[in-house]
């Protein structure tokens, strides 16, 4: 009986002590929580250094990986790419042609030009880039390319896919730059839709992205045709973010959101276009406009009596 009465006070005992010690625990990391919640960020920015860091050594991973994969999807899809290259030869041959018609148009043409004196400038500049990495937990946030200072590269020139704008430089190194995507949660861009209608377009951080509190009159049929609007020094206006479509029209009318996902895969851009342009070209962009016009009328003009043989 002694024995069971001095097993229940040991046990009591301990007790006692475990709850003594998480008090005194929980205590000390209310007293210093500051200074945990300090070391926490310290880490986390030393992770992103590291990381950025990183960046050559995923890469070769990366390019490893594509490279199989796109090895398997040449032995799979022999006859596709054999379609498609009948495609394209088609295509290629059409624009032969076209480009037969066009070239008495463009003769025709120096004349105009000479005569709106345009001052002479250097075209705008691509700069070709490869996309050396895609991090399986930053899809929809950046990637990164194989360009960087030592190529020209600068801090917020646009990047360009298929013609489609997808993000910016955020960052540079020596030999490669990390580009922020429009689908970023960080992303924040003026734009004009349907060339009348500026808004603010804002990455959503999963593929996707939105306008928010659009009041404007949105049918089944509504087509937005998203373009950037200018009014930065960042991008210049008209660059293409793409077309879209309201596919639920009864959750737009509660949240009054657009909500888009672009045409393309992260996964699948292989190859970007890092845009170089300058603000002071917007003169010239605007007498070039106006011979665009005057050539698309000539063409139009002329187009039923112009032969080729």
């Amino acid at each position: 009986m002694a024995t069971k009465k001095s097993k229940n006070a040991e046990k009591r005992k301990n007790t006692g002590r475990n709850i003594l010690i998480i008090v005194v625990v929980a205590t000390v990391l209310f007293i210093f929580k500051d200074r945990v919640v300090s070391s926490f960020k310290i880490l986390d920015e030393a992770a992103q250094i590291i990381n950025f860091k990183l960046v050559n050594v995923k890469s070769i991973i990366y390019k490893q990986t594509l490279k199989f994969k796109s090895r398997i999807q040449d032995i799979n899809y022999v006859d596709t790419y054999i379609k498609n290259n009948k495609e394209r030869d088609f295509e290629l041959q059409k624009n032969k042609v076209q480009n037969m018609e066009l070239a008495n148009i463009a003769e025709e043409n120096k004349k105009l030009r000479t005569m709106l004196e345009m001052r002479s400038k250097n075209p705008s500049e691509y700069i070709a880039a490869d996309v050396a990495l895609v991090e399986n937990l930053n899809s929809s946030e950046r990637i990164f390319i194989d360009k960087g200072r030592n190529h020209g590269i600068i801090l917020n020139l646009p990047v360009m896919y298929n013609g489609f704008l997808i993000g910016k430089v955020s960052k540079v190194g020596a030999d490669y730059s990390e580009v922020t995507l429009l689908t970023s949660k960080n992303s924040r861009i003026s734009t004009v839709i349907n060339d009348t209608d500026m808004q603010i377009l804002r990455g959503n951080g999963n593929g996707t992205f939105s306008i928010f509190n659009y009041n404007e009159n949105v049918t089944e049929k509504s087509i937005f045709n998203i373009e950037t609007s200018g009014t930065s020094d960042i991008f210049p206006r008209g660059l293409i973010i793409g077309s879209f479509y309201i596919k639920d029209l009864n959750s737009f009318k509660q949240t009054k959101e657009l909500r888009f996902r672009p045409s393309y895969e992260v996964y699948d851009i292989q190859s970007v276009l890092v845009y170089k342009w300058s603000t002071d070209d917007a003169v010239n962009k605007e007498i070039q406009n106006q011979i665009n016009e005057e050539i698309e009328q000539e063409f139009k003009k002329n187009k039923g009596t112009t032969q080729t043989n």
